[in-house]
């Protein structure tokens, strides 16, 4: 399983590239937004969603951890794959899809190839519900999101990836004690050392 994978970008297409980490050459699938962004020739860090089924293992690569995310988010719609979730991707920036999400644009985000009105309608709902039970958004505004607020996104994320839900979490580690943490992985082990502790 890969976290980021950092190399030599050796050939880019619209929807995949070759990196090249000491001599071995990984496919990695992009939306166009990342292959609009990327240069070739040039030493790139990706974050990658690792995609396993039983007949497939997909690469899929991103320049910032926040846009893995929402992809993530994206994925767990029901019947939202990842070429239908790249697609978006593709077709919107991050802030443009908050954007939509707030303002409940269903018009704007079924644009999109092969999403009509009633899909589009679901993942408006589905991702404001994350969003907001997250805090990545304020149905009163749209603005960028601060490094803290994209440091608890990640944590909640990890921690439900746990097994821990949303209630479980908040009585872990409060909004102050995230603010004094340096990174996700400083933050998941102070939440399991408190959960060794409390035992």
């Amino acid at each position: 399983m890969f976290e980021y994978l950092r190399g030599m970008v050796q050939c880019k297409k619209p929807e995949y590239l070759a990196l090249d980490v000491n001599g071995v050459g990984y496919k990695i699938f992009i939306s166009f937004k990342t292959y609009e962004k990327i240069q070739l020739e040039k030493e790139e860090k990706l974050y990658i969603y690792n995609y396993i089924k039983e007949d497939a293992f997909k690469l899929i690569g991103f320049i910032e951890e926040k846009d893995r995310t929402i992809f993530e988010m994206l994925l767990s719609v029901s019947g939202i794959g990842v070429s239908l979730a790249l697609s978006i991707l593709s077709s919107f920036e991050i802030r443009e899809i908050k954007r939509i999400v707030i303002e409940e644009d269903f018009k704007t985000l079924k644009s999109v190839p092969k999403l009509g009105e009633k899909k589009s309608k679901q993942i408006i709902l589905d991702l404001k519900n994350k969003m907001t039970a997250l805090n990545i958004i304020s149905l009163e505004s749209y603005e960028e999101i601060d490094e803290n607020v994209i440091l608890e996104e990640e944590l909640y994320l990890a921690l439900e990836s746990l097994g821990y839900n949303k209630k479980e979490i908040d009585k872990l580690i409060s909004k102050k004690e995230i603010r004094e943490l340096k990174d996700i992985e400083s933050a998941i082990k102070f939440v399991l050392k408190k959960i060794r502790d409390k035992k």
